[in-house]
């Protein structure tokens, strides 16, 4: 839709030149952009890791986002929020990038969470000689967050003469976001105090 009046020459070396409208046009052809997903790797820490665009800031103006969760059987739902991640689990999703100036842009993006560390280790104890063994057994348990529990149960091997036995916790090693090792104790039987009473002759 360009007009010959819109024409001016500039080259000094030509005069009187008359520009003729022939029926035409002045086609501008889409630019080309890259777009790159966020991801995330990294032990439960109890908050959510959310994808999105790593390199927004060099995007170009006006340019807007959507984000699809990558499903298995290849159905595609493009939201305006990226997904996000808080359990131990993996998210693969797709982020598109779109604008009226520029051929849409896609890239893949991978959110894992992996299991976090408890230890649970028994804690040592014992009884003299003769006596009777604890009610219960207690252990140490490191690394839960907020109010989270591990289930485990604690024994000790069997024996009753002066000497040491192994105190040992068990359970899953895997518990909901938690990998779990368990840590023996140890039991200890000390000597009794021994008594000798003499009695009187004559």
């Amino acid at each position: 839709n360009l007009a010959a009046e819109q024409f001016t020459n500039t080259n000094p070396n030509y005069a009187n030149v008359v520009f003729d409208e022939t029926d035409g046009y002045q086609k501008i052809d889409k630019a080309t952009m890259s777009v790159k997903a966020v991801d995330y790797e990294g032990a439960y820490d109890g908050n959510s890791h959310e994808g999105g665009v790593n390199n927004k800031a060099q995007m170009p103006s006006g340019t807007t986002y959507s984000y699809s969760v990558i499903r298995a059987d290849g159905v595609e739902t493009w939201l305006d929020e990226p997904p996000e991640i808080k359990d131990v689990g993996e998210v693969e999703y797709l982020v598109k990038a779109t604008n009226p100036n520029y051929l849409d842009a896609t890239d893949e993006g991978t959110l894992k969470v992996t299991p976090k560390a408890v230890t649970v280790t028994a804690k040592n104890t014992g009884k003299i000689y003769g006596a009777t063994d604890p009610e219960y057994f207690n252990a140490k348990v490191e690394g839960l967050l907020g109010d989270d529990l591990v289930a485990f149960t604690i024994g000790r091997a069997i024996g009753e003469d002066v000497g040491t036995y192994a105190i040992t916790p068990s359970g899953e090693a895997t518990q909901g976001n938690y990998s779990v090792t368990y840590v023996p104790g140890t039991f200890t039987i000390s000597k009794a105090p021994l008594t000798v009473t003499t009695g009187g002759g004559s």
